[in-house]
């Protein structure tokens, strides 16, 4: 058994796992603080990860371990008022932008551009996570945390930040954004947010993006890949938050 310490979200929690590999995915997240819970990854675990995959047998197994791990944190998490969202956060100046869509939209090739155009303005850019951020409530702000779990190109950042706006991603030829209704966005959030099997958790889950829909602005991006469409979302959303 291979035994760590991981912080997310300023919350500790102690890995019980079966794979080295494990650990050292995480090493940007480890501590040693004192947890305030325990996850145990068994075989059981990984091998329910397996079902999801057609050509299991020819992936290794510490990236089931991987991901049963990333299940089980998000669910304990839970009792903390955090929940773990499918999206790309992005932080300019101190403050987060949460891209979302269906896999394969564009998001990460977004955010990219973000980071291309906006430092040379001037503004300090940081990806907070381009995968699996951590959403946690408290008093009454919403704010995105860096996992692990932060895409292909391992894009995230060990801070919390406070999200300012949260944005649904569409491709167009043409560039366009507006100002959304929080019930408008609340059945694309609910998709790209991770929901525990388990009622009870599940209710808290829907309980926490209900808080959500007060705390952010949200919005709806039709764009191409070019620097335009980076600088037109930047400057809507900002001033439009002002």
């Amino acid at each position: 058994m291979n035994t760590f310490r991981i912080k997310l979200a300023e919350i500790t929690a102690q890995v019980n796992c079966r794979y080295p590999e494990t650990e050292a995915f995480c090493r940007e997240y480890i501590t040693e603080s004192e947890p305030q819970f325990t996850v145990t990854i068994t075989e059981d675990d990984t091998n329910s990860e397996r079902r999801y995959f057609s050509d299991s047998n020819r992936i290794a197994g510490y990236y089931f371990e991987e991901l049963a791990l990333y299940r089980k944190l998000a669910e304990q998490l839970i009792a903390y008022q955090i929940y773990l969202l499918h999206g790309s956060a992005i932080a300019v100046d101190g403050e987060v932008y949460v891209f979302i869509a269906v896999s394969g939209t564009g998001k990460s090739t977004h955010t990219a551009l973000w980071r291309k155009i906006l430092p040379v303005q001037g503004h300090k850019v940081i990806m907070v996570n381009d995968d699996k951020p951590l959403m946690k409530l408290r008093d009454n702000r919403l704010y995105a945390c860096g996992t692990p779990w932060n895409g292909q190109y391992r894009l995230s950042q060990d801070v919390t930040l406070p999200v300012r706006a949260i944005c649904i991603l569409n491709r167009s030829p043409q560039n366009h954004i507006e100002a959304i209704a929080p019930s408008e966005a609340f059945p694309t959030l609910l998709q790209q947010t991770y929901r525990p099997d388990k009622p009870g958790l599940l209710i808290e889950t829907l309980n926490m993006l209900q808080e959500t829909l007060k705390c952010v602005s949200f919005y709806r991006l039709e764009c191409n890949m070019e620097d335009e469409a980076a600088e037109l979302a930047y400057q809507t959303m900002k001033k439009q938050g002002e």
